[in-house]
């Protein structure tokens, strides 16, 4: 049997030497759309490496981030230069319409991408800048692959594309995930004693992913086995008796506290004395939430989640909703795809939703209701689904359902959560009820989003049909001619 660890040196020696070609092979000439794919897949196979390992260098990590970052930028230009020339292509062939033209406003920072009635020269000088980018990341890289080759491989690795598939996958926040993990791993400068304890504040705002970033560094081997109990709390659950009937004597104790907003001090003082006298073998605690105020319990520096970019989550998006098809081979699907995405803003709750409905329906027609819709709500509440919320009256919001008629459905109370084992959770969908399979009376709850992660909580969403709003700019909307 080849010996794991040689295998490891001659797959960096191999890449290495890819690497020092870079400058024979960038002289070829292809077009610059071949090109930068061409180096976009160079850039993939780095990450795709690097987020199978165990890193705790830090600066690692931080490289790691802009690498990841620079690939989603990458793929985002291709995607919209090849999109966008894909419907020109067929406005001038006259078979499709004019609305499924990409729009003229790009909310992604940094790019300038070519809009409609812009010359293919311009299209190109995008894609040449995102491509002297790369080849600049690519040709310091050298050191980064041979540091990589000495991170262990995580415990249980699987392919990339098969995590974000099966929606098992936290996407690009491997380098948040390995923060929290190297804090739990990282022994005390007070050792073991019960006597201090170590804490990380985890900030970002509402629905930014910081619980289930959380549930999955908890999952992950190496803290289960560090950790003889992980205990969860909530702001109601922050009370000294509590602590006191849950905390064990035996073995080393990880406590995750979620808040909405600020913890009294005295409130804070009492839990950690609790920890400190039950916890005798030593505790560390995550204290999460989306005030900063929270940062001042810190031993470490606050974590600070934020929103995907624009290019981050068209990558993630593009993942869900094609599954396993190939989305070049779905010309007039792929533009579609990429204006949902823009209308779902960054919210991964609705991007589950909305991919698995367009995931069992590749009809052209059918993605353009979806797009319709997502047009609709976007510009109504300019946040489809909570995803950044504005004010408290942007948590009603109305829907259009997606099986041809002009119902509506109500959302309101759109974040939720129960236990999987909560007997009350709903039965029924929400995209049962966008699609039309199931119709609902008066006032109900439907499951919005199943955590494949352990505690495999249920999102929950109140709704309630209604009929169709009387808009000014439904009355020039014929589905019908567009998306046929």
């Amino acid at each position: 049997m080849i010996d794991s660890n040689k295998m490891e040196i001659a797959f960096s020696a191999i890449f290495l030497d890819k690497l020092s070609k870079e400058k024979d092979t960038a002289s070829l000439p292809l077009p610059f759309d071949e090109h930068l794919r061409h180096k976009l897949l160079r850039v993939r196979i780095i990450v795709e490496e690097a987020e199978g390992r165990q890193i705790r260098n830090q600066a690692m990590l931080q490289q790691l981030k802009v690498l990841r970052a620079a690939m989603y930028r990458g793929y985002y230009v291709l995607d919209t230069f090849k999109n966008q020339a894909s419907s020109r292509k067929e406005e001038n062939n006259g078979a499709v319409s004019h609305s499924f033209a990409l729009s003229k406003f790009n909310p992604a920072k940094r790019i300038q991408l070519c809009v409609r009635g812009r010359s293919c020269q311009g299209g190109e000088k995008e894609l040449h800048q995102v491509l002297q980018y790369l080849q600049m990341l690519i040709a310091d890289l050298s050191e980064f692959v041979m540091f990589l080759n000495g991170c262990p491989p995580l415990l249980c690795r699987r392919p990339y594309s098969t995590y974000l598939v099966m929606e098992k996958c936290m996407f690009s926040r491997h380098v948040e995930m390995e923060h929290i993990i190297n804090f739990l791993m990282q022994e005390s400068c007070h050792g073991t004693s019960g006597n201090y304890l170590d804490v990380l504040p985890i900030v970002g705002p509402a629905k930014v992913g910081k619980s289930t970033l959380i549930q999955h560094a908890c999952s992950d081997e190496r803290v289960r086995t560090a950790f003889s109990q992980i205990l969860f709390f909530t702001e109601e659950d922050l009370d000294e008796t509590r602590f006191a009937s849950v905390v064990r004597d035996d073995g080393r104790v990880l406590v995750i506290v979620e808040v909405n907003g600020d913890i009294h001090e005295d409130t804070w003082s009492s839990m950690c004395s609790t920890f400190k006298m039950r916890a005798t073998t030593g505790a560390k605690i995550i204290i999460c939430g989306r005030s900063n105020k929270i940062t001042r319990f810190g031993t470490t520096q606050a974590l600070k989640v934020e929103y995907l970019t624009q290019e981050a989550y068209w990558y993630f998006f593009k993942a869900l909703a094609f599954g396993s098809a190939d989305p070049e081979e779905e010309p007039r699907l792929a533009p579609m795809a990429m204006e949902i995405a823009k209308g779902l803003n960054g919210s991964f709750i609705a991007g589950n939703i909305m991919a698995s409905m367009l995931r069992d329906n590749f009809s052209s027609k059918f993605w353009g209701m979806a797009l319709s819709c997502t047009k609709e709500v976007s510009q109504r509440y300019n946040f489809i689904f909570g995803a950044h919320p504005v004010s408290p009256l942007q948590n009603r919001k109305l829907v259009q359902r997606l099986d041809g008629s002009n119902d509506y459905c109500l959302v309101f109370n759109d974040y939720q959560i129960v236990s999987a084992h909560d007997d009350e959770a709903p039965m029924i969908t929400f995209q049962e009820v966008l699609s039309g399979s199931v119709e609902p009376q008066g006032k109900f709850d439907v499951v919005a989003w199943r955590s494949p992660i352990a505690p495999h909580y249920n999102y929950i969403f109140s709704c309630e049909i209604h009929k169709a709003p009387v808009l000014g700019f439904q009355k020039k909307r014929n589905l019908k001619r567009h998306y046929c």
